[in-house]
């Protein structure tokens, strides 16, 4: 390249023959504009660039290099200039040049937004006759003013001209083709400019870019057999691997991957961040980035999008939509209804403005408020798919899941064979719940249950619903209207009604008037509680109806997952090694980005560090503050105003109190962090290679480097982890943390005896950690010193009280150790313990529970089957049971009922080891209740029970002492 410049420099200073000096010339520019483009396409833009301004810098009136690179540079730098350099060139270019240059400024015109000045641009090209690429810009030029028909009429001739040979004629082709709804015509167009493409220049990005697209809107993402080249993801990468800078490929991914949240290869958000590095003035990405400030409500940084996007394409319809969006979100009415009213004005057939306010709403969860511009959009245009899928998805979180099923099968039909993930999965769900399951209506509440789970779930949920919203209303002075409560008996089938997708990772779900929960009998069983995820979802029904749905997600879910510690400690989330490892790696999500956290893989800390900030703002404030914060978003104040004006404080002012607060929190807790490789990799760089020479100094160096060690050793790269303890060992004695790794690599090497040699003078030296004191208590207990290995669980159980698996529980190893030298009490003991923490665990509460029975602890036992029962009431034994207790404690009535539910729970519906509901056992149930309905001087239906029971088991001796007690 550098000689071919050189070489054109010569002919421009030397004479020689006019004419080989012009031809010669002229082909060595066409060689080094070539350059530039195959530069480009393969991804390496500045090169591309430079090349062309070297040319300019040459011969400033060279107008195809100055065309080009305004191409090359557009989304990269200031449009205002670009587009005059576009301009400049298609003034100046003459022939072949002046087509490549109009089109070029065409493009960019439309896609500012400059639809009047791209279409007498457009008149002005040289075309040489009809070509599909004359007809798609000409299409989008009046596309891009609302001009519908106009446009359809261009798209129309680009269907129907000829392609030739050119590729690029050919993409222009399949784009027009599917702009008129012809996506078959348009994939068989799309892979014959693929094969064309490939025989002459080679494969091209902007042909698998639009591939990926199209399999996207006709495919979307439905789990089909389809080849593999036809996934839209796979064609994206293809694109990539073409021109790794590829804009449209990386705004394509980015689509797919905010569309399907199971995609977790890369975050929507980590793709979007490289198309702003990469083109920071790119209109679609900065359109894209505004959308999801807005729907994870940090309007802050969604009006610096906006306003970079105003400064940049004011007269784009889609930019002006968004501009409504944000005014109707900020409580700015009249000014979203002039916008909208105005691109009505001057496009009545353009639905997309409306549909581009609803979907905001929706995504903020503002079902009921987004419904009617939805229902604008479709009066405007009624065949549009996606359209009639976002009112399903309103219909049915609002509450009206036929209007919802309507919709949806509306949207499946004007589709015409178009797939959608989401829409088809909703739409089973839904067809589901009205085919399988059953209603029943409470007051203000209707449940959908199965009907086999439906008697249970109506005795024990009824109430707790009932109590939950009176006690709730009472706390924050607001009382919800009808609220539609949803048990699934498949994860699946919850999560899909919830996010449209199977693998959501929650319980439970509001959406304001509509609750979805996963029921006791789910594939979960017996390892969650229903009434925690109840109460929890309840929560949300009271501060999303006292802030009209307008509380950004994490004060909403931070505030119900306070109340679920309040309304019982056991319900506490135990998420405390999560939180250990996010302090240690300063992972701490910002306030002002905890909202983006409930759409990615960290959604479960979400919730965990929204409860945490709740109670840290609660115990600093009060609870008050709190219901004012809901009624402050209510008034449309965003989180800086709302903050300010409840707590006199900004969000980064909370962030640092926040981190305050974790450090004391994560402070008694032992245990090394599970570091991550990013953070690894950032101390790694940080530390100098030698120690230094102060002592203090050389101390945190040298911890410095044991923490790099536990991260190559985490990672499995045993060797590194080595050689930085080797480092850390150069500063002095190594410390203790690094005798505890010492240790654990001997342990993985087999060497036990080893490895706890170097523990315990670790711990000598001051370490602590609680997988260590675990595993000295194994070594202890395996060699019979269970003296020694109770005091190494004990103080495992000091390190991290209550840690959540249940295989390395110092609790539960106490409890097995305590049952193996007969030490029942403390055993009990131990359990209580762990389930202070586990409230979920089933086995464990009715071990304790049975045990308290036993021995006559009557109110303790029943309160102990009473959390078991908001795990698992599907479950006679305990009933029957619960039911003892109660009677034990004097509380007939209750106890009653519960020997009521012992007799009604399907045998189908028990686990094993279930006790068998035999006559002998439905007998000793009946004379049971016989003695009570006595008790409670009910002697008619005692007569009647006791009888019953005699006709079981004639032998059964409770019911004969009742008959001969009946007056």
């Amino acid at each position: 390249m550098i000689s071919n410049l050189l070489l054109l420099a010569s002919f421009l200073f030397l004479g020689g023959s006019v004419t080989a000096q012009d031809e010669e010339l002229e082909a060595l520019l066409a060689e080094e504009r070539q350059e530039a483009v195959r530069l480009w396409r393969s991804g390496e833009g500045r090169g591309a660039i430079s090349i062309l301004s070297e040319l300019l810098d040459e011969d400033p009136s060279d107008a195809l290099s100055r065309g080009l690179r305004a191409r090359f540079q557009f989304g990269r730098r200031d449009p205002g200039e670009v587009l005059e350099d576009a301009r400049r060139a298609f003034e100046q270019a003459r022939d072949e040049a002046r087509v490549t240059c109009g089109e070029i400024l065409v493009e960019m015109e439309t896609r500012l937004g400059r639809g009047e000045a791209a279409l007498a641009t457009w008149k002005q090209i040289p075309w040489d006759g009809e070509s599909p690429q004359a007809a798609w810009l000409e299409g989008r030029a009046h596309q891009s003013l609302g001009a519908l028909e106009a446009a359809r009429a261009a798209f129309q001739r680009g269907a129907s001209a000829r392609a030739g040979d050119d590729w690029v004629q050919w993409l222009a082709k399949g784009r027009c083709q599917r702009a008129l709804g012809d996506f078959v015509g348009a994939s068989i167009t799309l892979v014959e400019g693929d094969k064309r493409a490939r025989a002459g220049e080679g494969a091209q990005a902007d042909l698998q870019a639009e591939l990926a697209s199209l399999y996207f809107a006709v495919d979307g993402e439905v789990d089909m057999n389809v080849p593999y080249a036809r996934l839209p993801g796979v064609r994206y990468k293809e694109a990539l691997g073409i021109n790794e800078e590829h804009e449209a490929s990386l705004l394509g991914l980015y689509e797919l991957h905010s569309f399907n949240w199971r995609r977790h290869s890369r975050s929507a958000g980590s793709i979007l961040t490289e198309v702003l590095d990469l083109y920071p003035y790119s209109v679609e990405g900065l359109l894209a980035a505004f959308a999801g400030a807005l729907d994870n409500g940090h309007l802050p940084r969604a009006r610096e999008f906006l306003e970079k996007l105003t400064a940049i394409a004011p007269g784009r319809r889609d930019v002006q939509a968004q501009t409504a969006a944000l005014a109707w979100v900020e409580h700015r009415r009249e000014d979203a209804r002039e916008i909208l009213d105005e691109l009505a004005e001057t496009s009545p057939d353009d639905h997309t403005p409306e549909l581009i306010v609803g979907e905001h709403l929706l995504e903020l969860y503002r079902f009921q408020e987004g419904l009617p511009f939805l229902a604008a959009a479709a009066e405007r245009y009624g065949d549009d798919p996606h359209l009639w899928t976002q009112l399903g998805r309103a219909y049915a979180n609002s509450g009206d899941e036929e209007s919802a099923l309507e919709a949806l099968r509306t949207a499946e039909r004007v589709a015409r064979g178009r797939q959608n993930a989401w829409r088809n999965n909703m739409r089973l769900v839904l067809e589901k719940l009205d085919r399988n399951y059953v209603e029943r209506e409470h007051g203000s509440h209707t449940f959908v249950w199965e009907p086999v789970a439906a008697a249970i779930l109506e005795r024990y949920t009824v109430p707790f619903y009932a109590e939950a919203r009176e006690e709730l209303a009472e706390r924050y002075g607001f009382t919800p209207g009808d609220v539609r409560i949803e048990f699934f008996g498949e994860h699946d089938d919850f999560s899909v009604r919830s996010t449209g997708f199977p693998g959501f990772s929650a319980l439970g779900v509001c959406f304001g008037p509509v609750v979805t929960a996963v029921s006791p009998l789910a594939e979960m069983r017996r390892r969650f509680s229903w009434a925690r995820t109840a109460f929890h979802e309840y929560t949300h029904v009271i501060h999303l109806g006292l802030s009209n749905n307008r509380c950004p997600r994490w004060i909403t879910e931070g505030i119900a997952t306070w109340e679920e510690s309040q309304r019982d400690a056991s319900w506490a989330r135990n998420m405390r090694r999560d939180l250990v490892d996010a302090y240690a790696n300063r992972n701490i999500i910002p306030v002002r980005d905890l909202n983006a956290a409930f759409r990615g893989p960290r959604i479960l800390f979400g919730y965990y560090q929204g409860g945490l900030l709740c109670e840290m703002l609660i115990a600093e404030h009060g609870f008050t503050p709190m219901i004012r914060l809901l009624e402050a978003f209510d008034q449309g104040l965003d989180l800086d105003q709302a903050f300010r004006q409840v707590f006199a404080t900004t969000p980064e002012a909370v962030d640092r109190r926040f981190d305050e607060f974790v450090a004391a929190k994560v402070a008694g807790l032992a245990i090394e962090p599970r570091w991550d490789p990013g953070h690894i990799a950032g101390l790694r760089i940080r530390l100098p290679r030698r120690a230094p020479a102060a002592a203090s100094e050389r101390a945190a160096w040298s911890e410095g480097w044991v923490t790099v060690a536990w991260g190559n050793w985490q990672a499995g790269r045993r060797v590194d982890a080595e050689e930085a303890l080797r480092k850390a060992s150069t500063a002095g004695d190594l410390p203790a943390r690094g005798l505890l790794l010492r240790g654990e690599i001997d342990w993985a090497q087999g060497r036990r005896d080893q490895a706890r040699e170097r523990w315990l003078e670790a711990l000598d030296g001051g370490a602590n950690d609680f997988r260590v004191h675990m595993a000295l208590g194994s070594l202890a207990q395996r060699d019979g010193d269970l003296e020694q290995a109770e005091a190494s669980y004990l103080a495992a159980e000091a390190a991290f009280p209550g840690f959540d698996e249940a295989d390395r529980s110092a609790e539960l190893a106490l409890v097995a150790l305590y049952e193996e030298q007969g030490r029942t009490f403390e055993a009990m003991a131990a359990r209580e313990r762990w389930l202070a923490y586990n409230a979920g665990d089933f086995p464990v509460r009715m071990q304790l529970a049975d045990w308290q029975l036993e021995r006559g602890l009557y109110e303790l036992a029943a309160e102990s089957y009473r959390r078991a029962n908001d795990v698992d009431p599907f479950d006679s034994g305990l009933h029957e049971r619960w039911a003892q207790a109660l009677a034990g404690a004097g509380h007939l009535q209750d106890a009653l009922e519960e020997f009521d539910v012992a007799l009604v729970v399907p045998a189908a519906l028990e686990l094993p080891p279930a006790v068998p509901m035999t006559d002998e056992r439905r007998a000793d149930i009946e004379s049971r209740r016989a003695e009570l309905l006595g008790e409670l001087d009910r002697w008619k239906e005692a007569r009647e029970a006791a009888e019953r029971a005699l006709e079981l088991d004639a032998d059964s001796e409770r019911a004969q002492r009742v008959l001969e007690l009946c007056p």
